[in-house]
């Protein structure tokens, strides 16, 4: 080899070392974060270990467990597939045969225990993979499963208590987080919303009870459910937790809002007394009693005890009137309806209240009988009813076990004095219309509830308000000469019973309230 091509070679062989070297600090150093792994991908599939979730009696509700997913794989074997299928039904109800003859791996089934995986490996099959996963599961099977949420087959939450506090229950997996709920009671609840709902031939329905001076629920029944731990079995809607996002207009319950704001704001004092005609006009069109018939007109002079025990519409109407739109609009905001309640839950909606400059005259005598301008979540009805219970003074609904109770936050909406009275209204009237006309709600004995029905027509999707489809409540607190408790019972589109608050609604009120009674009072 010559000289030059010598000296040549060596300047090329150093040329592409050099060429090398660059390429290396380019990729290495200044491209380095372009290819790096993003290892956070991998971290969610490891489904990480969760604190349990337990009642204020400390059952568990929510807890973590090793479960085991079985998994078929199509190898090569001699294995007779009809006598493994047979075998393998009596363990985890498999009813689909064809799965282990497909060419290609499949699920067989998830949250198997220990001994059905015992009973597995037993069979020593080579078709057969048994997975073992730390899995999140719920031992009262659908109790409270819109408070709790889920936890999914990939470890990721859900909705409900599991999503809302996913960090901390990660991060304190050996320690419990206590709910304010009672299970014994929410499963009492749930039972006898689930009876209504069925006899009624409603859509659905909710029983919610506070604690008056915490405004802890101890008690959150909504119909339809799910079972969190088979939540893929479920439909989407009846995951949806629709006592906090729907809203409905709420009828007459929303009267104890109209008079105790016509008297606290001072329109009108104690002794104020109405002439009721069964109806009322306005705008040239009527608001009516529910029982108003132009060919036998009804004349009856109304105090404000008789307002409630006659559920006058035409007295209510007038009330609100007589207010105006900004008063009534702002101790309406005031209770706390048009804004969230503060639950510790997602997707909590607002509620309506649209604004009193773009009321019309019509539109606050409706309002002040709970149609009109106002749309509501059962909870935020629950939580403004029960500011009139804990005399006064709003405090915000929580999931959780309150220990110290001079740590809530109460915000004043009225004063004690009026709430003390228009309590006393409530209860008089319960007791007035149980005794004398009949009703249902309030009856329970050596019991004293003050209360009020509502019968709310519901809006057409054409406009207007349908004859036939109502929501039926009943909304009150005992006992009512010390309040404990406020319960709530809310029935969507029975249809028997007459549909009405009282018939529909009462009687589940009574059986909860009085199986609260049994337990605090």
């Amino acid at each position: 080899m010559s000289r030059f091509r010598y000296q040549f070679t060596l300047v090329f062989i150093a040329l592409l070392f050099l060429g090398l070297v660059g390429k290396l600090f380019y990729f290495q150093v200044l491209k380095k974060k372009d290819f790096e792994v993003d290892r956070s991908q991998f971290k969610k599939k490891i489904v990480i270990a969760r604190g349990e979730i337990v009642d204020r009696n400390n059952k568990i509700l929510a807890t973590d467990m090793n479960k085991y997913t079985l998994e078929f794989n199509p190898v090569k074997t001699k294995e007779d597939k009809e006598a493994l299928f047979n075998k393998l039904q009596s363990i985890i109800n498999l009813n689909n045969k064809d799965v282990l003859f497909a060419n290609r791996s499949v699920t067989l089934a998830h949250n198997l225990n220990k001994e059905q995986a015992d009973k597995i490996r037993k069979l020593n099959s080579k078709y057969l993979y048994l997975r073992k996963v730390r899995s999140r599961i719920y031992p009262q099977g659908d109790l409270a499963s819109h408070m709790l949420g889920y936890v999914d087959l990939y470890g990721q939450a859900r909705q409900g208590i599991e999503f809302g506090y996913e960090k901390f229950l990660q991060e304190h997996p050996e320690s419990s987080l206590a709910l304010s709920i009672d299970s014994g009671l929410q499963n009492y609840a749930e039972k006898i919303l689930e009876e209504r709902i069925e006899k009624t031939r409603a859509k659905k329905g909710t029983v919610v009870v506070m604690k008056v001076s915490t405004g802890e629920l101890i008690a959150w029944a909504v119909k339809p459910d799910f079972d969190p731990n088979k939540y893929y079995d479920s439909i989407p809607a009846n995951r949806n937790n629709w006592s906090l996002v729907d809203v409905y207009q709420p009828g007459s319950v929303f009267k104890i809002i109209t008079v105790s704001s016509a008297l606290d704001s001072q329109t009108i004092d104690r002794d104020y007394t109405y002439e009721d005609v069964g109806y009322i006009k306005v705008d040239n069109w009527k608001v009516k009693n529910h029982d108003y018939n132009p060919s036998k007109p009804k004349h009856e002079t109304l105090g404000l005890q008789g307002l409630f025990e006659r559920s006058s519409n035409p007295f209510s109407a007038h009330l609100a009137l007589k207010m105006g739109p900004e008063f009534f609009y702002n101790y309406i905001r005031a209770y706390g309806f048009g804004s969230k309640t503060g639950i510790e839950l997602s997707g909590e909606t607002t509620g309506v209240v649209n604004n009193f400059k773009k009321w019309h005259k019509a539109d606050t005598a409706t309002t002040g009988i709970g149609q009109g301008m106002i749309s509501v979540t059962p909870l935020q009805l629950l939580t403004a009813v029960n500011t009139v219970a804990n005399k006064g003074y709003k405090v915000k609904p929580t999931l959780f076990k309150v220990t110290d109770e001079t740590k809530l936050e109460k915000m004043p909406v009225i004063s004690e004095e009026n709430a003390t009275y228009i309590a006393g209204l409530l209860a008089n009237a319960v007791h007035h219309n149980v005794t004398k006309r009949h009703s249902i709600s309030g009856n329970i004995p050596d019991l004293r509830v003050a209360g009020k029905t509502g019968t709310a027509q519901k809006i057409k999707l054409g406009g207007g308000y349908s004859m036939q489809n109502t929501i039926a409540s009943f909304v009150g607190f005992f006992p009512a000469e010390n309040p404990q408790y406020t319960m709530l019972v809310v029935i969507d589109d029975p249809e028997t019973d007459g549909r009405w608050g009282d018939t529909v609604a009462g009687p589940a009120y009574n059986k909860v309230a009085a199986y609260i009674k049994s337990l605090y009072l």
